[in-house]
């Protein structure tokens, strides 16, 4: 989009007029007869004394020739650009302004300057150009700074702490062109002086807390100002707007109608409400318009079709009713389109067929309805068609069959009938299909089966019959397949084990007959499958004993009618198993991690002695309803004689185990106490299925000691809470400090939180890496539950950034060194485990540090932990901002989500904060004028030593890779960390190299 570039490339020649002034003026010290002038003499006598230059202090050099320092030919300092950060911190006001008469130039942008804007600067009455941005300044604004009356360009911009109201004195910055204070913390209205500026170009007052109401004001005096003043309008060469990310209220001022050439409009995310105003439509130069996330009401005004030029409209999050007005279809070179999540109804327009250059169009989550117009299939180039949740009936048009660039389609939650058209077939590049939820009737055309690139298919829902082609074996990259809920019937082809990659399978709720085909154990990387409510017969395939990532395995309500077969003790992560309602019969056999398995075994005709572990786990309602199952606790049918002998053969084979295992322990231990290691063995205790347990740690520890510890968990133990439950500090007797996870009651009664209890002990019980939080044991009680941790004394990564102090402690080579440790716990995860893991939930609160700033992975509630019910699967696990974008249209969960939530917390802990407005800046045409150093945290000075900007650079750069938007084109976690140990492949210095560049090289 050429809106952003315009400002980018005045930059641009105002520094190379500049630069060929300079050059003009002086490329060496002034002549001698000049420096005696008592002026310049103060001018050197000013920068020797400001500490700025302390490396320079006992140089005998001329002042103009210091770095940054440009001069005149009578020896009088014109410009000053600082941008040392090697770790020295200099207080703005060290420097004496009073002394630089002659300043035209003012850069101290990307540096370590701190401190409040001194009022002296308004002394600089000759300036033409201040810039204090990404610097540690704070305070408030000085009203001198309206004295700066020839400043043509202000940047005071990424401070984040400079706060109250911009001063009223601005407004005799009469020549003033550039004028940035965005990402700040002013809370005040915007002065109507802002009208004088009447050659301002560029405007930004985005991303600070700008508001209706002045502040600091009694009830009493409490004024209304209209959010943004109608004076605005008289700003007629503006070309840039952006007041997005504040708290401006009440109505769009009509006077933004003046603003004939603007190009760039954007107040997102305030509490603007009303209508759009008509003089909005006078903005015919306008090339992108975000009005999101607010409050407005009323229609879509017809007018919007008179911006001709508009490339980019985002009307979406607000309360907008009406229809989609015919005029839109004038916006011809339109490229993004976002209507979704308003109150939107009747039809969409057959004039959206002329938007010939759209890519991208969001109309979901509305209540549109009549049916999709065949113009649609004109949007040749849209790569992403969202028409889900609203009430759209007919059928799927043929002409979108020529949406051949298409990779997202959804059409889901809609009254959508008829079949699917044959034309489907040509969309060779779509990524994801969602259909799910509508009437369609007819059969699953084979055609399907082209689509070569699909990695998720939705059919779920709807009247679909006939049998499942074979041809669906061809989607060799799908990884979600979901057809529950239709008519379906034959039998489930073999062809289905050709999907290597599929990682959910759900048939549920059809007429499926015929057997389990044995091709399902080629799916080796399915965590679910779930056929439940069908006719199917035969067996349960031994082969299902490959799946080793089996996470649930639903079976329940068909006709199965042979024994449940011994492979499925091979399924290690097994979390739930369904195997009610079939005709199943014979013993139980072993089954997996009897601790941790949910299962249902009712309605079948099992028979003989239930397994001791499975009775003291489950309750006997799971056993229910079979031919004759019996066992030893209270309330079941005690089992006869031969089941008795085989209970006692099976006692004394344990026995004997218990007692070779004993002994192995016994020998163990006593070579641990020789070498005179402090780790013990695991001690248990067991009371009616209470279970406390210690292990690598003081054999001492009881139940009784954490809970004198913590007085009962008290409230002043508590130092915060993690995704379920509340964590306490607490210091044994031994002198030793845990940090203890505890379940409420209310959390204790709800599944998932129980779940994800016992899935954080399931999984860090197994993996041992030196950047995983360790877990020395925990309780499980039916009145108190809580895990015990290893204490990290610094708290989240996340806390950390977020404080200013401990900030700068976490230095750049130990934010490198924090994104390595990241990095080297999810390889392990991913690939040396034995079992891949999925963390799921990768955040910076997720992020724990110890005294040294050592990083280690924590929080596994979540990891491989997956919604069973297909009912649920919209129900995303994970953080808000680091959740990969796919799960939007898919809940698979794969190693490739873990890898862009670890993009986002690395790119966090180079940035020092959330990079959610990078996001929106690398998908505008301005991320070609970024550089690196705009984005680094700039409470750091940037990394003098080449070795550490190199690992800067490095990490920056595979995090960009992290994020992509297709996961297949993200790195592995194996990739990643090889890459972190090789040499960059660009050779630009640390200052020269831009997000373009990063982000266009390839791995």
């Amino acid at each position: 989009m050429e809106w952003c570039s315009i400002n980018t490339c005045r930059v641009l020649v105002v520094s190379v007029v500049l630069l060929s002034y300079n050059m003009l003026l002086i490329s060496s010290p002034p002549a001698a007869a000049a420096t005696t002038d008592a002026q310049v003499e103060a001018e050197a006598e000013a920068l020797r004394n400001s500490t700025w230059w302390w490396y320079m202090e006992n140089t005998t050099s001329h002042h103009c020739t210091w770095d940054g320092i440009t001069c005149n030919r009578e020896g009088h300092v014109i410009q000053i650009t600082y941008s040392y950060i090697d770790g020295t911190m200099v207080e703005l006001s060290q420097l004496k302004f009073s002394s630089f008469p002659s300043l035209l130039h003012l850069n101290v942008s990307h540096s370590s300057i701190y401190g409040p804007i001194p009022d002296e600067i308004g002394m600089l009455t000759k300036l033409t150009y201040l810039r204090i941005s990404e610097c540690d300044v704070y305070g408030e604004l000085p009203v001198s700074l309206g004295n700066l009356t020839l400043l043509e360009e202000l940047d005071l911009s990424y401070n984040y702490d400079l706060f109250g109201a911009i001063p009223s004195s601005l407004g005799s910055l009469t020549n003033l062109e550039y004028l940035s204070l965005n990402f700040n913390r002013i809370n005040a209205p915007i002065p109507s002086e802002i009208g004088n500026l009447k050659n301002l170009i560029h405007l930004d007052l985005g991303s600070n807390s700008l508001s209706s109401v002045l502040p600091y004001l009694s009830l009493n005096f409490n004024r209304i100002n209209d959010p943004i003043p109608s004076e605005i309008g008289n700003l007629k060469n503006l070309i840039h707007l952006d007041l997005s990310y504040n708290s401006l209220s009440s109505v769009i001022s009509s006077s933004l109608g003046n603003l004939t050439n603007l190009e760039y409009l954007d107040l997102s995310f305030n509490s603007i409400n009303c209508s759009i105003p008509f003089e909005i439509g006078n903005l015919k130069n306008l090339v992108a318009l975000n009005l999101s996330s607010n409050s407005l009401s009323s229609v879509i005004p017809s007018f919007l079709g008179n911006l001709t030029n508009l490339e980019y409209l985002d009307l979406s999050f607000n309360s907008i009713n009406g229809s989609i007005p015919f005029e839109i279809g004038n916006l011809r070179n339109v490229v993004a389109l976002n209507l979704s999540s308003n109150s939107l109804s009747s039809v969409i327009p057959s004039s959206l067929g002329n938007l010939t250059n759209l890519e991208y169009l969001d109309l979901s989550f509305n209540s549109i309805n009549g049916s999709i117009p065949f113009e649609i299939g004109n949007l040749r180039n849209v790569v992403a068609l969202n028409l889900s949740y609203n009430s759209l009936s007919s059928v799927i048009p043929s002409s979108l069959g020529n949406l051949t660039n298409l990779e997202y389609l959804d059409l889901s939650f809609n009254s959508i009938n008829g079949s699917i058209p044959f034309e489907i077939g040509n969309l060779r590049n779509v990524v994801a299909l969602n259909l799910s939820s509508n009437s369609l009737s007819s059969v699953i055309p084979s055609f399907l089966g082209n689509l070569t690139n699909l990695e998720y298919l939705d059919l779920s829902f709807n009247s679909i019959n006939g049998s499942i082609p074979s041809e669906i074996g061809n989607l060799k990259n799908l990884a979600a397949l979901n057809l529950s809920s239709n008519y379906l019937s034959s039998v489930i082809p073999s062809s289905l084990g050709n999907l290597t990659n599929l990682v959910t399978l759900s048939l549920t709720l059809n007429s499926l007959v015929g057997a389990i085909p044995s091709s399902v154990g080629n799916l080796i990387n399915l965590t679910e499958f779930n056929i439940c409510g069908n006719q199917i017969r035969g067996c349960i395939p031994f082969e299902i004993g490959n799946l080793k990532n089996m996470a649930s395995l639903d079976l329940s309500d068909n006709l199965i009618n042979v024994k449940i077969p011994s492979q499925l003790q091979n399924l290690e992560s097994l979390e739930n198993l369904n195997l009610s309602h079939n005709k199943l019969s014979g013993h139980i056999p072993t089954l997996p991690k009897y601790g941790w398995l949910s299962i249902d075994l009712s309605y079948n005709d099992l028979e003989g002695h239930i397994p001791i572990e499975l009775q003291l786990e489950h309750s006997p309602e799971v056993f229910s309803y079979n031919k004759g199952l019996c066992g030893e606790i209270k309330g079941w049918p005690h089992c006869k004689r031969g089941h008795k002998t085989m209970l006692i053969t099976t006692i004394a084979i344990s026995t004997i185990l218990f007692l070779l295992f004993a002994v192995f322990g016994f020998l163990l231990l006593s070579r641990k106490m020789r070498q005179n290691q402090t780790k013990t063995p695991l001690k248990k205790n067991e009371k009616n299925g209470d279970i406390f347990s210690i292990w690598n740690y003081d054999g001492k520890i009881a139940y009784e000691d954490i809970i004198e510890a913590t007085e009962d968990f008290d409230i002043k133990y508590c130092i915060g809470t993690g995704g379920y439950g509340t964590v306490y500090k607490a210091q044994l007797p031994t002198g030793n400090v845990v940090a203890l996870k505890k379940l409420h009651g209310w959390e204790r009664d709800e599944a998932t939180y129980f779940k994800s209890f016992q899935n954080e002990v399931q999984v860090l019980s197994k993996i041992q890496h030196r950047n995983i939080i360790k877990l020395h044991g925990y309780c499980l009680h039916k009145r108190c539950m809580f895990l015990i941790y290893k204490y990290m004394e610094r708290g989240s990564l996340f806390g950390v950034l977020s404080n200013e102090v401990e900030a700068l402690e976490l230095d750049w080579i130990k934010r490198v060194n924090v994104v390595k440790s990241i990095v080297h716990a999810l390889c392990y995860m991913h690939h040396d485990y034995t079992l891949p893991i999925i963390h799921r939930d990768i955040s910076s609160s997720n992020i724990l540090l110890d005294s040294k700033l050592d990083a280690f992975l924590s929080d596994f509630g979540t990891a491989r932990l997956l919604h069973h019910d297909s009912s649920n699967q919209t129900v995303l696990a994970g953080t808000y901002g680091y959740i990969a974008p796919e799960l939007a249209y898919t809940m698979v969960v794969t190693e490739k989500c873990d890898v862009y939530s670890f993009g986002v917390v690395a790119l966090e802990t180079m940035m020092g904060k959330h990079p959610r407005e990078l996001f929106t800046l690398l998908s505008s045409s301005s991320a070609q004028s970024i550089m690196l150093t705009d984005i680094l945290d700039s409470r750091l000075p940037s990394p003098q030593d080449q070795q550490v900007a190199r690992d800067v650079v490095l990490v920056v750069w595979l995090a960009l890779k992290c994020i992509h938007s297709n996961p297949r084109s993200r790195p592995t976690m194996q990739l990643i960390s090889s890459r972190l140990l090789t040499q960059l492949p660009f050779l630009e210095t640390f200052h020269g190299i831009s997000l373009w560049l990063l982000n266009t090289q390839e791995i």
